[in-house]
């Protein structure tokens, strides 16, 4: 065998060029494969240690039973919270502290510069829920929240954006239309590529004031902080209950962490199928890799006829002949797949240094792909191995 795969070697390296050209179809499905597999492993995972996070968390979070609902709602349909809401929560023993965080887009202008951006209000201990730290000036307070006064934090990108420098604390901006002063400056701790996409330019501000501003923003959440010690499922199904008395809706207000258990299947399910399909059609190029890797083969059998013969006028089996054009095949595509692993998982440490997404190569992918791509180069090979072996050695040799 060893003696086989000197020659097998030989032979490939004798047409260098040609040998990586047939290869090259292999290493780019592979490569593409890796990379999908990659981000759709990482995506799954990201999102799927969100809501465990969540559900792990002494928080209840309240929502309009509306939002869950299969469809669209309609416009008046969902419930909003009012400020009596909040006041009843805070009644019920167990409850550390009741905040709600509104969400919403919005134009900021500061000279000549305007920017739609991404609007978070909330309550002044927001950098841990939305997941950024000051870095120049401070945060609001919950004086500053009492009083309802005009005063924003803005990420860095948008800094730059507006001001042409990150450091904007004490500048003034206009969000919407109404002046706000900069008070600091924030950098997101938890960056990914959805943070990248949407969240570059983010201006965060007391919820008080986000409501004089936008008055027409329902506040849809309800997030209420649990003491230790307490049956969080408890306390989540009596405040349901307090909530839809108060609206007289016996089905308006549910407790959204009881969900995240189905959504996190939901998920797994949903882009495992997606990495499933994304990467079968990818898995296309292998194919065409294989049908590249058959034509050269057929192409070296031609032209190695007279060698054959040779061979098999030494003594050869028509079995030696097989397994030597079968191993040329399989070398091929094996070390194609073996350099597309390689170039799939360069290419998911530049995803991740770029747009700081999780994707992740797992060994299962790599190794399934080196394989597949070694049985690709069997079947492609089969064929032309035994045009190769059915030669006969006198007609072989006599072949110009």
């Amino acid at each position: 065998m060893g003696e086989m795969v000197r020659a097998a070697w030989a032979s490939l390296t004798a047409h260098k060029l040609r040998s990586f050209l047939t290869m090259l179809g292999i290493l780019i499905g592979v490569g593409a494969i890796m990379v999908i597999v990659a981000l759709g492993v990482g995506g799954q995972a990201a999102v799927i240690s969100l809501i465990e996070s969540q559900r792990l968390q002494r928080t209840i979070q309240i929502i309009p039973t509306e939002l869950v609902r299969p469809g669209l709602p309609q416009p008046g349909q969902v419930l909003a919270f009012v400020p009596d809401d909040f006041a009843t929560v805070r009644q019920f023993r167990g409850v550390a502290r009741v905040y709600y965080t509104l969400y919403g887009e919005a134009n900021v202008a500061a000279g000549r510069h305007s920017v739609n951006v991404t609007v978070e209000a909330g309550p002044s201990f927001l950098p841990d829920i939305a997941h950024f730290v000051v870095t120049e000036g401070r945060m609001y307070t919950d004086v500053d929240v009492a009083a309802h006064r005009p005063v924003t934090l803005i990420s860095q990108p948008l800094a730059v954006t507006l001001f042409g420098t990150p450091h904007a604390t004490g500048r003034v901006i206009r969000l919407g239309g109404h002046p706000l002063e900069v008070i600091g400056v924030t950098a997101s701790t938890q960056a990914n590529l959805l943070t990248g996409l949407f969240g570059a330019n983010a201006v965060y501000l007391p919820g008080t004031t986000c409501r004089d501003l936008f008055p027409w923003w329902s506040i849809t959440e309800m997030d209420v902080e649990v003491q230790p010690g307490v049956d969080k499922q408890d306390l989540a199904r009596r405040i349901v209950l307090a909530l839809n008395i108060a609206h007289h809706d016996p089905d308006g207000f549910a407790d959204s962490t009881g969900l995240l258990a189905g959504l996190e299947h939901t998920v797994g399910a949903v882009t495992t199928v997606l990495t499933l399909v994304v990467g079968a059609i990818a898995g296309i190029a292998l194919v065409v890799g294989g049908v590249g890797v058959m034509n050269i083969m057929l192409v070296s059998v031609a032209e190695r006829t007279q060698e054959i013969g040779i061979r098999m006028a030494l003594g050869a089996t028509r079995r030696h002949i097989l397994q030597q054009f079968l191993l040329e095949s399989v070398i091929v595509t094996t070390i194609g797949g073996g350099l597309g692993v390689l170039c799939g998982a360069a290419g998911v440490i530049g995803v991740r240094a770029v747009t700081h997404f999780p994707a992740a190569v797992p060994w299962w992918a790599a190794a399934g792909s080196v394989v597949f791509s070694a049985a690709v180069g069997f079947l492609s090979g089969l064929y032309p191995a035994r045009q190769a072996a059915r030669l006969h050695p006198i007609d072989a040799i006599r072949n110009e």
